[in-house]
């Protein structure tokens, strides 16, 4: 999956939050207050910026004042899903719960805005969002048929969208994300797929370069979603170079930016850059060693360490290899959830206990990372190399969890 939850994360923040310009959509302008759009974008902005409190500042404001429109309710939804995403890497039930109460009862307001208020636009993207939030996390939990049911109902709004406006080509953000993970499903999901509409990948990416080249608020995460097509590991589609030449155009936007810092550090590796990657992921750790950066959590730290340790694992550098995946298992805590990159970690450790010919803490460390539970779906991988070891010939595979 390569950077997929990475690269969504980030994109689903503006993928569907598309406060157009006042130019395009004049049907807005009768139904939305334009004070209700700039909150929202000013949330957006804080959200890139990864300023979860302040993003939070605007998109309660926002509710407070347009409770009834489904733009305020998805602010509110998509803090929560920040949280989930930025601050506790996927690893907090309790957020993961919360987000989906917040984006059910703003599908419910969304609903009933739009049976009085048919033709707004903005209120057709919001659903859209909405539908894709649940979405993404279907896809999180490995439950494939609600990632697509919800992913068919998003679909549905952006087409709506089009044909109010057929200029609204942010919308074709949305309608390329379904085309191409439509078209690349796994094989019992694509059957259903072709039963509804089967989707196109290589008509989804086309969307989404649409999307970049005349997008306007959608630009950014279509170009996040190219890269992470182009760096599918293993993908027909992939194009680690590109991916590097736009990563590194993404770092001069956001030269302090921890998950833009991290897309850069895959695509090096992707791209076969293991030294150039391994030099980046250690800037990476100083920055959440630095206990005043406000930017790198302490929240990272599992990530990093096992990216790094992994790295040291290609480069064939053993002592180092364990030094950093053991940083990562040591920030599995029993009085708190664990994050899934040191979850991650610890099945690394088995691959590295393999590679050494210890076959029996191999074992043993794959099942201890089988007992955190599956809600990552990493048993399947677990379970392969319990039955049977890890070889070299796997090597350099993916960076990411599968």
């Amino acid at each position: 999956m390569a950077l997929r939850k990475i690269l969504l994360s980030i994109a689903v923040f503006a993928a569907f939050l598309t406060f157009v310009p006042e130019t395009v959509y004049a049907d807005i302008r009768s139904s939305v207050p334009q004070e209700l759009a700039e909150l929202s974008k000013k949330g957006l902005d804080s959200i890139y910026a990864v300023k979860i409190d302040e993003a939070s500042k605007y998109f309660n404001e926002a509710y407070k004042k347009y409770p009834d429109h489904p733009a305020s309710r998805f602010g509110v939804a998509m803090e929560s899903w920040a949280r989930l995403e930025y601050l506790e890497d996927e690893s907090s039930p309790e957020l993961a719960k919360q987000y989906a109460q917040l984006t059910d009862e703003a599908i419910t307001v969304g609903k009933k805005w739009l049976k009085t208020h048919p033709n707004d636009t903005l209120a057709h993207i919001c659903m859209g969002g909405l539908y894709g939030l649940r979405a993404r996390l279907a896809v999180l939990q490995h439950k494939w048929i609600k990632a697509y049911t919800n992913g068919k109902k998003a679909l549905k709004s952006m087409h709506k969208t089009l044909e109010i406006d057929p200029e609204a080509y942010d919308a074709y953000l949305g309608l390329g994300l379904y085309e191409y993970y439509a078209g690349t499903l796994p094989g019992a999901i694509k059957i259903l797929a072709k039963l509804v509409m089967s989707g196109n990948a290589e008509k989804g990416i086309g969307m989404l370069k649409t999307c970049a080249d005349k997008g306007y608020y959608n630009v950014l995460a279509a170009k996040l979603l190219l890269v992470e097509i182009y760096t599918q590991h293993g993908s027909k589609y992939a194009n680690p170079q590109e991916a590097v030449r736009m990563s590194a155009e993404f770092r001069s936007m956001f030269p302090h930016h921890a998950q833009m810092h991290f897309v850069q550090i895959v695509s090096l590796f992707e791209s076969g850059k293991y030294e150039e990657s391994l030099s980046q992921a250690l800037d990476y750790l100083k920055y959440v060693n630095d206990k005043n950066d406000q930017v790198y959590k302490e929240r990272f730290r599992s990530r990093i360490c096992t990216a790094i340790g992994t790295l040291y694992m290609i480069l064939g550098d053993y002592a180092n290899s364990e030094k950093y995946l053991s940083q990562s298992r040591d920030t599995v805590r029993t009085d708190k959830h664990p994050a899934r990159w040191a979850v991650w970690g610890i099945a690394r450790l088995g691959n590295l206990s393999d590679l050494r010919g210890d076959r029996e803490a191999a074992v043993k460390y794959y099942k201890e990372a089988r007992s955190y539970g599956n809600e990552w779906g990493f048993w399947d991988t677990l379970d392969k190399h319990i039955k049977r070891p890890f070889t070299k010939d796997e090597l350099p595979g993916q960076l990411p969890p599968p």
